[in-house]
């Protein structure tokens, strides 16, 4: 009896350790396929680099209706919809506060006010093949997503000819299929206090995984820093990491970066959450909570 191999393949993308393990007959290829995806998502949406599509095509744009790819309307169009799930918390428009913070001797309050005009689900919206931003000073920031959109589409290529796939970037998770053994794929979730150790595992069927946290990375402003994943209010006090499991990596992330600012939000039924307190007790809802 012949037995199933996985391969893996590990490459450095989006700042992160990206791994691919899938069971196929020409996986060496698929893998090279994702990573080459990987990277082009990165190159096309890069907030931070001038020539990436999302700055000189959006950031830098000379009006305020923007003709979009097909692929970049999806992006945009899937966004929209789940921000709104989280009421607006989840907000790509923090590329307006990002835009303000080089050089600048504002405060993080400051920011935020001369920010909070241009910043919002009104401030943008999709018609037809167009991006409409309604206000100049609006800037889009898709570093809350394009990782979590990266995993998808991974998926996506990988599992038409795979009986098996994990993929997993950064903690950013999508199976499909089974392992080489046929048991389901498990997946262990961070320790906040000790990255080197799990915290808790699931297992996944056909379902994305996604944790978002503020304990690792900071952001800087002239007064004060703040957690990384910036919103006016900043994350809760009492929820140091949220997990979230969905259907898609995009919508767990989406769900799970709005839940660290507001833990109480509403969350639609089919998504399975996990709140994490500073004594690493988890938790499945918010009685726990205080504020």
């Amino acid at each position: 009896m012949t037995t199933k191999r996985a391969y893996t393949h590990h490459f450095m993308a989006m700042t992160v350790p990206c791994e691919v393990t899938l069971i196929a007959a020409n996986a060496a290829k698929i893998t090279r396929d994702i990573e080459a995806n990987t990277k082009r998502l990165e190159d096309k949406f890069n907030f931070y680099s001038a020539t990436s599509m999302l700055t000189i095509l959006i950031n830098q744009r000379e009006s305020k209706r923007v003709m979009i790819d097909a692929e970049t309307r999806d992006i945009l169009t899937k966004v929209h919809d789940y921000s709104a799930l989280t009421q607006g918390i989840f907000d790509i428009t923090v590329g307006t506060v990002k835009a303000l913070l080089p050089r600048s001797t504002l405060t993080r309050e400051q920011i935020y006010q001369d920010a909070a005009p241009y910043m919002g689900l009104s401030a943008w919206e999709i018609e037809d093949d167009c991006l409409l931003l309604h206000f100049p000073l609006t800037q889009l920031d898709l570093g809350g997503v394009i990782k979590e959109v990266a995993v998808d589409q991974a998926l996506a290529i990988a599992s038409a000819s795979s009986s098996g796939v994990l993929i997993n970037f950064g903690g950013d998770i999508r199976v499909a299929g089974k392992k080489a053994d046929g048991d389901d794929f498990i997946v262990g979730v961070i320790n906040p206090h000790d990255q080197a150790q799990a915290l808790f595992a699931l297992p996944l069927r056909n379902q994305a995984l996604t944790t978002s946290a503020h304990y690792a990375r900071r952001q800087q402003f002239s007064d004060q820093e703040s957690s990384h994943i910036l919103a006016s209010q900043d994350t809760h006090k009492q929820v140091i990491s949220v997990t979230v499991v969905a259907d898609t990596a995009l919508q767990a992330g989406i769900m799970s970066t709005a839940l660290t600012i507001n833990p109480r939000l509403t969350v639609p039924e089919e998504i399975g959450f996990a709140l994490v307190d500073e004594q690493l007790n988890v938790h499945q809802n918010t009685d726990f909570l205080l504020l």
